[in-house]
């Protein structure tokens, strides 16, 4: 074996470990499923809600049912519905009872607060159709979502409890459908007030595998953009899982529309990652999106708040800024408190200070920390840790401008407790907030002191104060060559002592495919007191939460786009609540998570570099046999292929395309590539065809030596099956049965009429796989063939090179074959075994009858015809490149470029 070929199989197999690694890392290396189980104290009852005639005619699998629990659901099924109407829209496989969790929470927490008004939890059963992976049913749930929506609202038209509206709760790929709802021409967009989605892919589909996905993402994310009127008073937020969300990234949960956007690892008590289905039936997050809905609630009306701004309000308040009570109450109002003047006042001047109720003499009045605000360079940041005191109003800005008993001290202050961030727990079960404060800022606005509150109410607690310059308080940390090389090692941060707070600066992270490991280490600190870090990204509200005593990695869920340039940078906030503890930071590369965050981004992408790279051998094989040469073999050639080579070419068109974008020309008459998605997403790195090319390369082979030792036994093993079949189903002899065995073969048009029937009564899908059955039966004939002329005194050029073009193209339909298994999955579970739109139809088509031509080992072919290979195996390595051009995010397009090359072959091979 050549040096070169040695080395590019050792690379690709270093690099195919380090993803296969990588993919280990993102699906099974996940933090523990901390959250707490939701249970209902009654038996969930699921009440079929009759529908009108023409919808349950034109939708025979779908179903309304409305969710009770005892009394409840007995009044629902005598036709009583007094409560707030919202709608449940399950996703991809989901059931309609994924809704019980939101509804018992919110039943009894109806009951146990005594409300005057509770919530009618209605769902869908969409028949737990998979529309993640088949586009062609998104339509019809919209449509049948839309008449739902209608019929919920007709309830209530005959009760004193008439609802103008309803809220949408949809996960998955329901939350589409949710938003998708608004764009049906007939539907009346003020029914609906609130949408609230629960992993819902809003940017893009996780995979894009037909084109009714794509065109139904395209027109739901345009009307969404555009629309104004028939949106404006939509509250729209979308909940994202984090890292244990392994089947809908995060990244893809962020809409561009005017929508709230947060993963759960920042929601204000959550704190936690949650998979794609826990999301569901997480306490912490169920609970958070129905103390929601109760806030969102007009009591006087017991209907939808009207108002859209605060709508917005509520919902930013419970899923990204709660800084302490579980209800909202004028939150973003400015609050003027009127202060206690015989209340213990005191001045600090130091810039480090622990105030504590328990170190006092007086215990039982009101305590004022006053923090004054002077023209001090190194006094222009404060930052302050709360514990144990579940206080909402405990910072305050004012103007000291009264004595009183010798003491100086404010009559009144404007409430600052808004800018508090709550703090998950350090490992000793004690409630903690922060706050960090601009104090030039505030000196500006007109105060001269920061006032801390402790009521003489709590006999417990403490606040911990540090005053500094903020520059003192930063370190950056750059790495090499603006993050275009994998990370290096950065040393060592020494956090300094009596440091409240400290951040870590990153510049250089806003790379889909950077990830580093952090190591802190305390030095006199107790166990139970962590320090706590938060990872912030300005662009993206996916903050997380780590404890000291962890070794941990950060990386990003939402990459930094062209459009975020104008963001600051990552930053880790460091957040100490000891202030004797001194912590050293280590930085470094985590290795295994960058290949996590490559698996996590650009697994799909492998699919079109695949076909391209077989693409690419079938052109080198019909290259050989216009040279007269012998054709190599499917393994030979993907051996011998240029890697580097090929990686350069999609490269330099990433290059053109990229410098053709910049300069914004008015009228570019192709097709926008897929490089124009990855780079606005965020998603293109050098090397990226490079790296990823030579995973695919090392997979290809893997498969194709697995490809083509099943042929022997595949081969036998089908045609022992068809046998047994003739011979048990017509009670024929052996002999007889193997010569309509040999006959089936010799009749491609028979075949192929067979196959064109069964696509047509089923599925394009079956048809396909049925013809990838004969052909590799077919293709073992052909094995035989190969045989006896390796045996053979003299060797019989004709038959290898069949046998190696045919094992090509089977490995092409094979790959297609599987492609198109999704389709054959959903038909499969349909109840009407009836698809509304086969893509694969025509595919199948085409492969049913040039697959069946190619095979006949016919001597029509003209000797004069071989010189015309060439030109055949060049457009072919065009189309490879094209391929991978145009589909490495719309994955359905790869079905083109493949249908097309074996077009091309069986036309040139019968018709030229």
């Amino acid at each position: 074996m050549k040096k070169n070929n040695l080395l590019k199989l050792l690379v690709g197999s270093l690099l195919t470990f380090s993803f296969i690694r990588g993919i280990h890392r993102f699906v099974f290396e996940l933090e523990d499923n901390k959250c707490e189980m939701t249970f209902m104290f009654e038996y969930p009852q699921y009440i079929k809600i009759k529908l009108n005639e023409p919808t349950s005619t034109e939708f025979p699998n779908y179903n309304l049912f409305v969710y009770g629990e005892g009394e409840q659901a007995e009044r629902y099924k005598k036709g009583e519905f007094t409560g707030i109407p919202v709608l449940f829209i399950p996703g991809n496989a989901g059931s309609y009872k994924q809704v019980r969790s939101l509804a018992s929470f919110a039943y009894r927490k109806s009951l146990d607060s005594k409300k005057h008004f509770h919530f009618d939890f209605f769902t869908i059963d969409f028949h737990e159709e998979f529309s993640a992976l088949y586009g062609g049913i998104l339509k019809q749930q919209t449509m049948f979502t839309s008449s739902c929506i209608n019929r919920i609202l007709h309830l209530y038209k005959s009760t004193h409890h008439q609802q103008k509206s309803l809220l949408l709760i949809g996960h998955s790929m329901g939350g589409m459908v949710a938003k998708a709802v608004f764009s049906e021409m007939d539907f009346d967009s003020a029914l609906v007030t609130t949408i609230i989605t629960l992993a819902t892919p809003h940017k893009s589909p996780v995979i894009v595998l037909d084109e009714d996905m794509d065109s139904f993402y395209q027109e739901t994310s345009t009307f969404w953009n555009e629309s104004t009127n028939r949106t404006k008073h939509v509250a729209l937020a979308s909940i994202g899982g984090a890292d244990r969300d392994i089947q809908v990234r995060s990244g893809l949960t962020a809409a561009n529309s005017p929508t709230i956007n947060v993963l759960t690892t920042e929601m204000p008590t959550v704190w936690l990652a949650v998979d794609h289905l826990c999301i569901v039936w997480c306490k912490q997050v169920v609970s958070t999106v129905v103390r929601s809905l109760f806030d969102m609630v007009e009591p006087s009306t017991q209907n939808w708040i009207e108002r859209v701004d605060l709508r917005k309000e509520i919902l930013l308040y419970h899923l990204m800024k709660r800084n302490e009570g579980k209800s909202f109450k004028n939150f973003l109002n400015v609050r003027e408190v009127d202060f206690d003047p015989e209340g213990r006042w005191r001045e600090v001047v130091v810039p480090h200070f622990t105030a504590s109720i328990e170190q006092e003499k007086e215990k039982y009045s009101n305590s004022y920390y006053m923090i004054p605000l002077v023209d001090n360079a190194y006094r222009d940041r404060l930052a302050a840790v709360a514990s144990g005191l579940p206080i909402k109003y405990w910072v305050f800005g004012c103007v000291a401008l009264t004595w009183h008993k010798n003491t100086r001290f404010c009559e009144r202050g404007i409430d600052l407790s808004h800018q508090t961030v709550l703090l998950p727990n350090a490992g000793d079960f004690v409630k903690r907030k922060f706050v960090y404060l601009d104090l030039v800022k505030l000196k500006e606005n007109g105060f001269t002191h920061i006032v801390f509150l402790i009521p003489k109410s709590y006999q417990k607690g403490s606040i911990l104060f540090d005053v500094h310059r903020s520059i003192d308080r930063n370190v950056e940390i750059r790495f090499p060559f603006a993050s275009y090389i994998p990370f290096a090692s950065a040393g060592k941060i020494v956090v300094p002592s009596n440091a409240v707070s400290f951040n870590v600066t990153l510049p250089d992270l806003n790379r889909s495919w950077q990830s580093i490991f952090l190591k802190i280490n305390g030095n006199d600190c107790p166990m139970e007191k962590n320090a706590i870090v938060r990872k912030i990204v300005p662009w993206s509200h996916e903050s997380q939460y780590f404890l000291s005593n962890q070794s941990f990695s950060v990386h990003l869920h939402v990459p930094k786009t062209p459009v975020d340039s104008e963001y600051d940078s990552v930053h880790l906030q460091f957040i100490s609540p000891n202030p004797k503890c001194t912590y050293e930071i280590e930085v470094s590369t985590d290795w295994i998570g960058m290949c996590a965050q490559l698996a996590r981004f650009y697994s799909p992408f492998l699919l079109p570099m695949l076909f391209a790279i077989f693409l690419y051998c079938f052109s080198r094989q019909l290259k050989e046999k216009q040279s007269n040469n012998a054709v190599p073999s499917i393994l030979s050639c993907l051996v011998e292929m240029p890697v580097i080579k090929m990686a350069l070419i999609p490269e330099a068109f990433s290059i053109c395309f990229g410098i053709i974008d910049s300069l914004h020309l008015p009228a570019w008459p192709f097709l926008p590539s897929d490089e124009f998605l990855l780079r606005n997403h965020g998603l293109g790195f050098p090397f990226m065809y490079f790296i990823l090319g030579f995973i695919a390369w090392s997979l290809a082979i893997m498969l194709s030596v697995i490809f083509c030792l099943g042929i022997y036994i595949g081969g036998n093993v089908l045609h022992t099956i068809i046998i047994r079949y003739l011979r048990s189903s017509f009670g024929i002899s052996l002999i007889v049965a193997e010569v309509v065995a040999i006959g089936l073969s010799r009749i491609p048009l028979v075949i192929s009429v067979a196959l064109i029937a069964i696509g047509c009564s089923t599925c394009g899908s079956l048809a396909l796989f049925l013809g990838l059955g004969v052909y590799i039966w077919k293709l073992f004939d052909y094995f035989e063939d190969e045989l006896e002329s390796m045996l053979g005194d003299e060797e019989n050029q004709e038959v290898d090179d069949d046998f190696h073009i045919n094992t090509t193209i089977s490995l092409l339909w094979f790959s297609t074959a599987i492609l198109s298994l999704p389709t054959l999955v959903v038909w499969s579970t349909s109840p009407s075994l009836t698809l509304p739109n086969d893509y694969w139809l025509v595919p199948s088509f085409v492969w049913s009858i040039c697959g069946m031509m190619i095979l006949q080992k016919s001597k029509s072919v003209h000797d004069s015809a071989d010189g015309s290979y060439g030109y055949l195996g060049s457009a072919f390595a065009v189309l490879s490149v094209l391929l991978v051009s145009y589909s490495l995010v719309s994955i359905y397009r790869i079905q083109y470029f493949v249908t097309a090359a074996i077009t091309m072959y069986a036309a040139f091979k019968y018709i030229i």
